[in-house]
């Protein structure tokens, strides 16, 4: 099972459906139950219905009467919509991060971190490391909007991405050590370009995954 250490219930118990969906593990069509995932994590059923209602409004299932839960797995469209408003979001956010900061020595110490890590035993940590790298850009562009609308985005389709794919964590560690190098020059131009290649590359990744898992089937 996914090990990820959460800030709720509800978004372990959310994480774990998500992985379950995109791993194929809960089938498109498939039917489950408040009771069903309480028993099975072990958990009351107020953090069900609440990680429930974050997967329906992300796009994962759908929410029947009599509690009952259909899953809709992942549409072409939901995923592209969701990577392009991160394109927009965190192209903005990093863009004032990079226009009010003069320190980086926080960015500079998480990538160190990453760089020393074993891609083949240590994607869960580098996945906490490549968190708190964006995370410290959220915070550098001190625009609390932007800021919880990355984090609810992040919650969501992204949280998977650098667990599932192998070349991922290298070439997130090297788009970050060019984005720093953009961010410090205060490259505005280059800043938007490597923002949007690095999230162009984790959405193609996704949606090959789920082509493949699904067959092509578009809901």
């Amino acid at each position: 099972m996914l090990e990820i250490q959460q800030t709720s219930i509800r978004d372990q118990v959310a994480l774990k459906l998500r992985h379950e969906i995109f791993t194929g593990q809960l089938a498109i069509g498939e039917q489950i139950r408040q009771e069903t995932i309480a028993t099975r994590y072990q958990v009351s059923r107020m953090p069900i219905r609440e990680a429930f209602f974050m997967l329906e409004a992300e796009g994962f299932i759908s929410i029947l009467p009599n509690k009952r839960v259909l899953v809709l797995g992942m549409s072409k469209k939901t995923l592209t919509d969701h990577f392009d408003t991160r394109i927009l979001i965190e192209t903005e956010i990093t863009l004032q991060a990079s226009r009010k900061c003069t320190d980086y020595k926080t960015m500079q110490n998480i990538l160190g971190q990453s760089e020393s890590l074993d891609e083949s035993i240590d994607r869960h940590r580098y996945s906490r490391l490549n968190d708190e790298f964006h995370r410290e850009i959220w915070r550098l562009a001190d625009n609390a909007a932007l800021q919880s609308t990355c984090a609810y985005l992040w919650r969501g389709i992204t949280s998977l991405t650098l667990l599932y794919f192998s070349e991922a964590m290298q070439r997130s560690i090297d788009d970050h050590k060019k984005l720093l190098e953009a961010m410090n020059a205060r490259d505005e131009i280059k800043i938007i370009e490597l923002v949007s290649e690095h999230i162009i590359s984790s959405r193609d990744a996704i949606i090959e995954h789920f082509d493949k898992l699904y067959n092509g089937i578009s809901l």
